[in-house]
């Protein structure tokens, strides 16, 4: 039978002191599974807030057909979200600083995923508590086999929390998800971060889900691509309103897709910015950037990377590639000045030696970086300006004032990255997409030698990925900086990329040199 399963009926939310999609009518029926679709800041992951009762109802109604009599509210559990922000939660539990994954003393208390993957756990029982669970452990226990079969996680069950890769803590935190079986299960853009072999994996068993009937999804994403075969229907949001709601042939029909390619920025049609004179010495010009001898990393038992020798010379931009787990981030946290261990390994970065002396600023001074353990631990009370002025002092928060001409260039970055309305607004009120261009500009601002950039796409919408790219040629066109960027998209690479670097399994498996695109 086709009932309804979710009523929203002309409801209008409150967020602050304003009004969000007003007078807004749309009802999630049981045969249906829903895709939300909209650009970054039109308010995807706000609706599924407002779905959750995560924001205050101004006007209309909203029912839960979950019984027999329709109900304005949820039970805890019912509706479960995993987004960046579950993520964030998850990894404040155990430490609240970004560096803490690199540091080994730190991940020694945090509990292992296979510790997380219990009844006890997900009820927030302690482990001496012996009354008995809301749900049955042996339940627990198979959903938890499930789960795990399901995701292809079992290798991560030995795994500290607070090691697990970016993409690893979607994958496990969607094993909880499942685990606790809710009524309604939202995917906040939940490809982001996972290499293309495990965004297959976990396409395959969202469609064994919503094929299983076991329970309703509802997926947010910029990507239309990403939508799995089992959604029956889409939303699409802009500017805070619903644009248009139907079937999914319908609503990807109307979705243009051939303006976008029209409408693809170059970098010659970016803002002008003007880039400071950086030229390079004579020596500075025939220095590498960044020389690595039998370097290797290892926590306990664990060898993360293993004999990585390599060398990076100017004028050289360099793509990372390596599955979820490969050893990506850990290389770019040893040049970035992150990692303890690089002062136990051979790496030179602009021809200084790590441990000769320099301190960790006089590095931070001359890179600018982005990654996904920056955006889940800075400073959610900052306005987005101060985010990207904190870029001048490598801090994270602001703790001094800004000259005004560094002010003046914050600015500056933020017209060219299409992001200055956001600058007077909390950084916690952009949407996930808009924060990550916001850390773009903070790693811009100073101008830096070296541009450290972990998915920097991860989470955008086409016109800003386009863009994005479009700027990234174009600093490599007109400056010495160098480039390392790190992506599981190879065909949204910037086309100024001149090499590439291949991780597996912690070691170095191939370098390719690329022709001029």
């Amino acid at each position: 039978m086709n009932l309804p399963f979710i009523t929203v009926d002309h409801a209008t939310f409150r967020l602050g002191d304003r009004h969000i999609f007003e007078q807004t009518s749309w009802q999630m029926r049981t045969n249906e599974h829903w895709g939300i679709l909209g650009e970054n800041g039109s308010g995807k992951s706000l609706f599924a807030e407002a779905i959750c009762r995560s924001l205050p109802l101004a006007h209309g109604q909203i029912a839960y057909h979950f019984d027999a009599q329709p109900r304005s509210y949820v039970y805890k559990g019912e509706i479960l979200k995993i987004s960046s922000d579950s993520h964030r939660e998850l990894l404040q539990q155990f430490a609240d600083y970004y560096q803490a994954r690199w540091q080994s003393f730190e991940g020694q208390n945090a509990p292992t995923v296979g510790e997380m993957l219990t009844g006890k756990s997900l009820e927030h029982r302690s482990p001496f508590e012996v009354t008995p669970l809301s749900t049955p452990e042996d339940v627990y226990q198979t959903r938890r086999e499930q789960a795990i079969a399901l995701l292809g996680i079992e290798y991560l069950l030995d795994r500290k929390i607070l090691h697990l890769s970016h993409g690893e803590g979607r994958k496990f935190l969607l094993a909880r998800a499942l685990m606790q079986s809710p009524k309604l299960l939202i995917l906040d853009d939940p490809f982001c971060g996972l290499d293309a072999a495990s965004r297959d994996t976990l396409r395959q068993a969202v469609e064994n889900l919503l094929s299983a009937g076991v329970m309703h999804i509802l997926l947010l994403t910029s990507r239309p691509d990403e939508i799995p075969a089992g959604v029956t229907h889409l939303l699409h949001l802009a500017e805070m309103r619903v644009t248009t709601q139907g079937t999914r042939a319908a609503i990807l029909k109307m979705l243009d897709a051939p303006q976008r390619q029209q409408n693809k920025p170059t970098s010659a049609q970016i803002e002008p910015i003007r880039f400071p004179a950086m030229p390079l010495t004579a020596g500075e010009a025939d220095t590498p950037l960044i020389a690595m001898r039998n370097v290797s990393v290892t926590y306990g038992d664990t060898h993360i990377l293993r004999n990585i020798t390599w060398t990076m010379r100017q004028r050289e931009y360099w793509a990372i590639l390596g599955h979820n787990g490969a050893g990506k981030t850990t290389f770019l946290s040893l040049i970035a000045a992150d990692n303890p261990q690089s002062y136990a390994n051979d790496i030179t970065l602009f021809g200084l030696s790590r441990g000769s002396g320099e301190s960790i600023w006089e590095i931070k001074r001359q890179i600018g970086a982005v990654s996904p353990e920056l955006l889940l631990y800075y400073d959610r009370g900052s306005t987005c300006q101060q985010v990207v002025c904190s870029g001048f002092f490598d801090s994270v928060g602001l703790y001094q004032d800004v000259p005004p001409e560094q002010a003046q260039c914050a600015r500056a970055w933020m017209r060219a990255l299409e992001i200055e309305h956001l600058a007077d607004l909390p950084f916690q009120a952009a949407s996930i997409g808009e924060e990550r261009i916001v850390l773009l500009a903070r790693a811009l601002v100073k101008h830096p030698r070296l541009l450290i950039l972990d998915e920097p796409c991860q989470g955008l919408d086409a016109h800003h990925r386009d863009r994005i790219l479009a700027l990234l040629d174009r600093l490599c066109a007109e400056t010495p900086i160098g480039l390392l960027y790190v992506t599981h998209h190879i065909n949204e690479m910037p086309r100024s990329i001149t090499h590439i670097l291949e991780l597996e399994q912690g070691r170095i498996i191939r370098t390719t040199k690329m022709h001029a695109r």
